[in-house]
C-alpha cells in the first residue's frame, strides 16, 4: 500500500515536471519557427532577385518609390541635353554605358556569388526540415503514449477512491468487531467455562439440592453454587451470542478484504501500464530533443550563412535602382543623338536632292540615291493606277 502510493506519487511528479519542460520546449519551438520564416523570406528575396531584375516592369516598380523625384530629374536632364552639342551628348552617353555595364556586371557577380552558395544552403535547409518533420511525427507518438498513460492514471484514481471507501467500511466493521470482542471477553471472564460444562455442573448440583438428604450448611452451599452457575450460564449465553455476531461481521468484512485486494491488484497492473507508457513518452521526448538540437544546429549554420551574405545582398536594391535610372538617362541621350543623326541625314538628302534636280533638268543619268531623293521630296510621282 505505502510503496504503491509512493510510486504513483513519484510518477505523477515526474509527469508534471516533464509537462512543464514540454511547454517550455513548445515555446522555444514557436520562436524558432518565426525565425525560420524570416530566414526563408530573406532567402526568397535573395535568390529570386536576379530573375526580377531582368524585367522592365520590375525596373518601373523600383523607380516608383521615388516617382516624383525621378520624373523631375529626368525632365531636368531632357532640358539640359537639348542644349548639348553632339560631342557632349556622345561623351555623356558613353559614360552612362560604362556605368551601366559596370553596375550590371557587379550585379551579375553578386548573383553568381549568391547562387554558388545556394547549393550548400539548400542542403542545410533540407536537413533541417527533414529533422523537424521527424520531430513532429515522433511527437505524435509521444502524445499517444501520454494519452494512454493519463487514461491509466485516471482509472487508478477511480479505483483508489473505490478502494478507500471499501477500506473505510472495513475499518468500521473491524472497530465494531473489537468492541464486541471486548464485551465477549468480559462475559467469558464471568462464565469461566463452556455452556455444556456449566449446564452439566448446574444440573448435577440442582439434582443434589432437590433430591439428596443433606444438612443445612451443605444445602446453603449448593444454593450459592447454583446461583453462581446461573450467572455464569447467562454470561456464557451472552458471550456465545456476541461470538456469533462477531463471526457474522467477520465474514462480511472478509468479502471487503477480498474486494480491496482485487482493487489493489488492478491498481498495481494499471500502475505498471502507466509507468510503461510514461517511460515510452520520456524516451520519445528525449529523442525529439536530440533531433531538435540537431535541426537547430543546421538552422544556426543556415542563419550564419545568411548573416555572412547579408552585406552583399544589401547592395542589390541600390544597384538595381541605379541601373534602372541609368537606363532612363541613357535613353534621353540616345534620343538626342538620334536627333543629331536625323539632322545630318536631312541635310544629306537635301544636298542629293539639289544635285538630282539639276540632273533631272539636264536629263542626265540618275543614280538610285538620286531617284530616292526625288521621290522623297515629291519631284517624281508614280502612277498608282
Amino acid at each position: 500500500m505505502t510503496e504503491e502510493n509512493m510510486t504513483y506519487t513519484e510518477e505523477k511528479v515526474e509527469f508534471e515536471t516533464e509537462t512543464a519542460e514540454t511547454e517550455t520546449t513548445e515555446e522555444t519551438e514557436t520562436a524558432e519557427t518565426e525565425t525560420t520564416a524570416e530566414t526563408e523570406i530573406s532567402e526568397k528575396k535573395i535568390f529570386e532577385a536576379d530573375e526580377i531584375a531582368a524585367e522592365e516592369k520590375a525596373e518601373a516598380e523600383i523607380l516608383k518609390e521615388n516617382k516624383e523625384s525621378v520624373e523631375k530629374r529626368l525632365e531636368e536632364l531632357k532640358a539640359a541635353v537639348a542644349d548639348m552639342t553632339e560631342h557632349e551628348a556622345k561623351n555623356k552617353s558613353n559614360q552612362l554605358r560604362n556605368t551601366l555595364e559596370r553596375d550590371e556586371k557587379t550585379l551579375k557577380t553578386i548573383f553568381r556569388e549568391l547562387k554558388s552558395q545556394r547549393a550548400d544552403g539548400d542542403e542545410l535547409k533540407a536537413k533541417r526540415d527533414e529533422l523537424n518533420t521527424q520531430v513532429r511525427e515522433i511527437s505524435r507518438t509521444a502524445q499517444e503514449s501520454r494519452s494512454k498513460r493519463d487514461a491509466a492514471n485516471q482509472r487508478i484514481a477511480v479505483l483508489k477512491a473505490e478502494r478507500s471507501k471499501e477500506m473505510e467500511q472495513s475499518k468500521s466493521k473491524s472497530d465494531e468487531i473489537n468492541q464486541l470482542k471486548t464485551k465477549r471477553d468480559e462475559y467469558n471472564k464471568i462464565s469461566k467455562g463452556t455452556y455444556d460444562t456449566l449446564m452439566k455442573n448446574y444440573s448435577e448440583n440442582l439434582r443434589k439440592f432437590l433430591e439428596d438428604d443433606i444438612n443445612l450448611d451443605h444445602e446453603k452451599n449448593l444454593f450459592e453454587r447454583l446461583t453462581d452457575l446461573t450467572e455464569r450460564v447467562k454470561a456464557t449465553k451472552e458471550a456465545n451470542g456476541l461470538h456469533g455476531k462477531i463471526q457474522e461481521i467477520y465474514n462480511e468484512n472478509k468479502g471487503m478484504y477480498i474486494k480491496s485486494d482485487e482493487l489493489s491488484a488492478e491498481i498495481k497492473q494499471l500502475s505498471e501500464e502507466s509507468q510503461k507508457h510514461h517511460v515510452e513518452m520520456i524516451e520519445i521526448f528525449r529523442k525529439t530533443d536530440e533531433l531538435r538540437k540537431e535541426a537547430d544546429g543546421y538552422h544556426k549554420r543556415l542563419t550564419e550563412r545568411y548573416a555572412l551574405i547579408k552585406p552583399t545582398t544589401a547592395k542589390i536594391d541600390p544597384l538595381k535602382k541605379n541601373i534602372a535610372l541609368t537606363r532612363r538617362e541613357l535613353d534621353i541621350y540616345l534620343d538626342r543623338l538620334k536627333d543629331f543623326q536625323n539632322e545630318r541625314d536631312e541635310k544629306h538628302v537635301d544636298k542629293i536632292h539639289s544635285t538630282a534636280k539639276e540632273k533631272l533638268k539636264q536629263k542626265s543619268r540618275l543614280s538610285l540615291e538620286d531617284l530616292g531623293a526625288l521621290i522623297e521630296k515629291g519631284d517624281i510621282e508614280f502612277n498608282k493606277e
